[in-house]
């Protein structure tokens, strides 16, 4: 039983297996919007720029680098993508990256 105030520790192990499954749903939801719209829009490149960045985390995460290494383009992909939340389904997005943002200082 969890203690409301208590803080979910986490292996590092589990987060590198947790998280390319949760954040290559992101991908490939980015994949299907971008399919989608207008490749000469600079909006069109933005969204290219989360799914990139987003997709370099998530192999630095799978070649077991160390996280700080891959923090950074995590950091790339949430930038990008909090400039795009006026769009649809960019919510959750952003609501994705940050859960697995907010989890990486309770790794060990």
């Amino acid at each position: 039983m969890m203690v409301e105030n208590e803080i979910q520790y986490i292996p590092v192990d589990q987060f590198r297996q947790m998280v390319p499954p949760i954040l290559g749903l992101e991908v490939r939801r980015l994949s299907r919007w971008i399919a989608r719209q207008d490749p000469d829009s600079d909006i069109w490149n933005q969204f290219v720029k989360v799914r990139y960045e987003l997709s370099r985390f998530i192999a630095c995460i799978e070649a077991s680098k160390d996280l700080p290494d891959c923090e950074p383009f995590l950091d790339a992909a949430l930038l990008n993508a909090v400039t795009l939340h006026d769009y649809s389904g960019m919510e959750y997005v952003i609501d994705r990256l940050r859960y697995v943002r907010d989890r990486i200082p309770y790794t060990y």
